[in-house]
């Protein structure tokens, strides 16, 4: 659902859409600093109403969620205003060529219809009923052919409108999945003096991807141990959660907020990244990155590690 305001935030803090979390702070500072009421005090009503909307509109804007809906509502209603305004400019200029070409057929008709004053009256006649006759068959497939035209306007609209909406959602969701840091959950039951506290437990796990925070371990009912990881967003792959621990002290882990896979604008960057640093490599330092983890060959092992000396 859309969140609905009386007012428009923007306007109420001099903004602009597009503007970032700074902006917004700044414009609301200099807001209250203007029409704080003990600076006001010759007005004082005025001054409390804009202060009261200063501050509602900058708790709306700083609310990502409810900004970024109102946002694409904004931006779905000026797409309709803009559909509907061109709609009406094709309609009036079908209409325009409508209204013309009704105009040259009477003219035809008129100028035909002196041509016929030579013909008998019964001739005059039958000339006039299948003049008649075109005419109502020519209007006719006039009037379907603007139909027409209007309705694969109209389902041209429509489609174009159902793909906006459907990339919103598509971003809106991608946006949703990067804010949200994998989350693993761990389970784990001391032995006698073996147990693991917050230090051991980031020197296992932050292999597997940089640690955001590592909730408190809590203790459960029966004895076991319990407690999150947080992970950076940049971590993307499986893996954290078949660790099984040290000194024999197994670990249990799940995913409470599973990594997400990257997406695919993501992946052409760094296959281009890779490509670049290769592209900028000499032969010499291309050759060292290839052979540097190959073990030397029996022979020249000894060889080799006298040059080194």
């Amino acid at each position: 659902m859309a969140a609905k305001l009386a007012f428009n935030p923007y306007e109420v803090l001099g903004l602009e859409r597009g503007c970032s979390d700074k902006d917004v702070q700044k414009a609301y500072k200099q807001q209250c600093l203007r029409w704080h009421p003990d600076k006001n005090l010759d007005n004082k009503e005025e001054a409390e109403r804009r202060f009261i909307a200063a501050k509602e509109a900058f708790q709306f804007l700083f609310d990502k969620s409810k900004r970024g809906e109102y946002d694409r509502d904004y931006e779905k209603v000026k797409h309709r205003e803009a559909a509907y305004k061109a709609r009406m400019e094709k309609a009036d200029g079908a209409r325009r060529k409508f209204i013309n070409e009704l105009q040259q057929r009477e003219k035809e008709f008129a100028e035909r219809s002196r041509t016929a004053e030579h013909l008998t009256p019964a001739q005059a006649h039958q000339r006039r009923k299948e003049e008649e006759k075109k005419i109502r068959v020519e209007f006719e497939a006039l009037r379907r052919k603007l139909e027409q035209e209007a309705a694969d306007e109209l389902h041209a609209q429509q489609e174009r409108l159902a793909r906006l909406v459907k990339g919103q959602e598509e971003e809106k969701k991608r946006q949703e999945a990067e804010d949200k840091h994998p989350t693993l959950q761990l389970k784990w039951k001391p032995t006698g003096d073996t147990d693991y506290d917050e230090t051991e437990l980031r020197k296992i796990f932050e292999k597997y991807g940089n640690i955001v925070t590592i909730t408190p371990i809590r203790t459960t009912k029966k004895g076991g141990r319990l407690c999150m990881i947080e992970f950076d967003t940049d971590l993307t792959e499986l893996g954290a959660e078949l660790e099984q621990g040290s000194n024999g002290l197994e670990i249990s882990g799940s995913w409470i907020i599973p990594p997400q896979p990257p997406s695919e604008d993501a992946k052409k960057t760094d296959v281009d990244d890779k490509r670049s640093n290769i592209a900028s490599m000499s032969y010499e330092e291309l050759q060292a990155q290839l052979f540097a983890d190959l073990e030397p060959p029996p022979e020249k092992k000894k060889k080799w590690h006298e040059e080194e000396q």
